[in-house]
């Protein structure tokens, strides 16, 4: 009952952010007035993908189902950057992550990081990204005692293609950490796990 409870709420939050996104996006238009200076909202996405790792004392591997928004917000003029062909931008990603093995559970935060993007080809960008996310994890484990506070440490690369004006796909692969950094106190081993992703985003 306790983590059909966790489902549905976990369902409800993806759904009013998915539905944020897409209101957004519709909104967003204006961007594309003029050359923008400072820090400027200039894409929207969502995304999912598979996640997979173990835990201590778990014979079955982890199977995680990422589930997400991503705003990414263009910072080139904050940092000099005129090339069009590169972007840096500051992301905010609220995820809901549904995960099973021996135990069932979720992973529910909101990530903050910078993602690079530089045009290989056109419409190709390969991107590479960095984030840090507070979250909750619903599951005791050993490694990190029980559940409760943690943070979603990731890093990652892939590649961004431009279907048509305004509109992308991407796909990648990031590396995960679990980690409460001794901010509460439990055992803090950490948790590892590798993860593909892939999704559909707006561009302004």
């Amino acid at each position: 009952m306790k983590n059909m409870h966790l489902y549905r709420t976990a369902s409800v939050l993806f759904l009013f952010f998915a539905l944020c996104a897409f209101s957004a996006s519709v909104r967003a238009q204006d961007v594309l007035s003029g050359e923008k200076t400072g820090v400027y909202l200039n894409e929207i996405g969502i995304g999912t993908g598979y996640a997979w790792g173990a835990l201590k004392g778990d014979p079955e591997e982890q199977s995680i189902f990422p589930a997400f928004v991503r705003f990414g917000f263009n910072a080139n003029s904050l940092f000099g950057i005129r090339s069009r062909t590169s972007t840096l931008q500051f992301t905010l990603e609220p995820f809901v992550n549904a995960f099973s093995g021996s135990e069932e559970g979720v992973e529910a935060g909101c990530g903050l990081g910078i993602r690079y993007l530089q045009e290989v080809v056109l419409p190709v960008d390969l991107f590479l990204e960095i984030s840090a996310a507070p979250m909750y994890y619903s599951i005791d484990t050993l490694e990190q005692g029980a559940s409760g506070f943690n943070f979603l440490d990731q890093i990652g690369a892939g590649l961004q293609y431009r279907l048509a004006p305004g509109k992308a796909v991407f796909g990648g692969y990031r590396f995960r950490h679990i980690s409460h950094a001794h901010v509460v106190d439990r055992s803090n081993d950490g948790i590892n796990s590798s993860a593909l992703v892939l999704g559909f985003s707006w561009l302004y």
